[in-house]
């Protein structure tokens, strides 16, 4: 393409942008030749040359790398480990909100590589299939201004600026969460920003390698496998503000019912209607929980039930491992780190469940989404409610604040499973003819002291009480 062409190919661009590059070049061009002698020369430059340079020079930064140029991500350390991340805008340029907080703005987000083992399981979201973690990826988009994208993150204790695709973009690392690693990456001409969150089994290499192969872009698209909403930084302003009125509000996580809740739960052998088991009704379907086996070693296990992740919740020797209980006192993130005070182990016992899904309608049923979690209702009273390690209370004193466990695999909705089918290969039943039965198996890790408290929620919703008052939960103690 010759040097005059390239004006009118080029494609539009904010004038604010043109007169920054056009000021720029006539600044460089401006400069005197030094000639032999240390003689200095004057030149002239003519404005059509001047307008095709500014075009040349643009095509060979690139719009991605000229956006950086306009506003960058930067982080500022707030004590000794907390850092704000900022979008600035750089001199001569212009900061405006670019629409109602009401508008929405829907992106298609790609990824080009995944380590092996990580699957796409939604919009956005990206899991090992054994119940390790993974990454999630969303986005915000601006409406209230570029520069007014700022967040204030805890406890790192790594960060670094870099590049991602010529964009610019911030890494973090924060101590003794699941999901510790953050990047953020702009996307100032489509006024986005990229969070991604990855998990702390992921290693910082593998999950830049992951960034590095996203692609985010606008789209009309309201719908798709890779089509979500990005979340509008106004609303996003707005719910941090409802998140710390209703933490100052709330001394408990924990959530209770009636005891006598727990008397619906269904049990092993008896036939449960799923119809209304989900987004869609499946006219004629049903469940049955025809088995339930625990025990130490894999070999329980079908052969080839496990991938490479879930298989690394068991020892050379095939047993289940132990994991591992941290308690830990908090600091407040911004010049004290949350410190672990002491360390036990807690042993597991490998839950192997086995149902049966038949449909008893006259149609044929596809994408049947199946699900199972193991849930541990413990009683105090008259009242009932999950257990979860993470809402463990020291019994004296303030040795500790919260609890973390390492090391305990196969715990997540579905654990481990045997049938695979729909669009992603995963619990899904791809065709039920009429008459015909499925039969589903499934993995779980469970602590060994709470076999006694263990209930398999089959609801697709993940919901207890609704499980419960539906005929979807199913007593399993042993």
């Amino acid at each position: 393409m010759k040097l005059e062409n390239m004006n009118r190919d080029f494609p539009n661009m904010p004038e604010s942008m043109r007169q920054m590059i056009e000021q720029e070049i006539e600044k460089q061009l401006a400069k005197p030749d030094v000639l032999p002698g240390n003689r200095k020369a004057g030149r002239h430059i003519p404005k059509k040359r001047l307008v095709v340079a500014v075009a040349a020079a643009t095509l060979a930064l690139g719009t991605t790398v000229f956006a950086g140029v306009l506003y960058g991500l930067k982080n500022n350390q707030v004590g000794k480990y907390a850092y704000e991340t900022k979008q600035e805008r750089q001199d001569g340029t212009q900061d405006s909100a670019v629409s109602a907080a009401d508008e929405q703005h829907y992106v298609k987000i790609q990824a080009s590589y995944l380590p092996d083992g990580m699957v796409q399981t939604e919009e956005g979201k990206y899991n090992y299939r054994g119940g390790r973690g993974g990454v999630t990826m969303g986005c915000y988009y601006m409406d209230t201004g570029d520069t007014s994208f700022e967040k204030l993150s805890y406890n790192v204790t790594e960060k670094e600026e870099l590049k991602v695709n010529g964009r610019d973009g911030v890494y973090l690392k924060t101590a003794l969460e699941a999901y510790n690693q953050s990047l953020y990456v702009t996307y100032p001409e489509e006024h986005l920003v990229l969070e991604m969150l990855a998990s702390s089994d992921i290693s910082k290499e593998e999950a830049l390698k992951i960034a590095q192969g996203v692609t985010v872009t606008l789209t009309e698209e309201t719908v798709g496998d890779d089509v979500m909403l990005c979340y509008n930084w106004s609303k996003y302003l707005d719910a941090e503000k409802e998140n710390a009125l209703a933490e100052e509000s709330s001394d408990s996580v924990e959530v209770t019912f009636s005891q006598k809740l727990l008397e619906k739960a269904e049990r092993i052998g008896r036939i449960m209607d799923m119809e209304n088991n989900g987004l869609e009704k499946l006219p004629g379907l049903t469940a049955k929980v025809t088995d339930v086996q625990t025990a130490d070693n894999q070999s329980i296990l079908p052969e080839g039930m496990l991938d490479a992740e879930a298989a690394t919740a068991f020892d050379a020797n095939g047993n289940l491992k132990s994991s591992t209980i941290s308690y830990i006192k908090k600091g407040d993130g911004i010049d004290t780190l949350d410190q672990v005070v002491k360390t036990e182990k807690s042993e597991n016992k490998l839950v192997y469940v086995t149902v049966e899904y038949t449909n008893t309608g006259s149609d044929t049923l596809t994408d049947i989404m199946y699900n199972g979690s193991i849930q541990l209702l413990e009683t105090k009273g008259d009242r009932a409610s999950v257990w979860h390690r993470e809402l463990e209370t020291p019994a004296t004193g303030d040795e500790w604040d919260y609890v973390v466990e390492e090391g305990l695999m196969l715990t997540a909705e579905v654990g481990a499973y045997d049938v695979y089918g729909g669009e992603r290969g995963n619990n899904y039943i791809d065709t039920l003819k009429s008459g015909e039965t499925v039969t589903v198996h499934a993995a779980f890790a469970v602590p060994a002291d709470k076999l006694g408290e263990m209930y398999l929620n089959l609801d697709n919703t993940g919901d207890t009480e609704s499980a419960l008052e539906n005929g979807w939960m199913v007593d399993i103690r042993k």
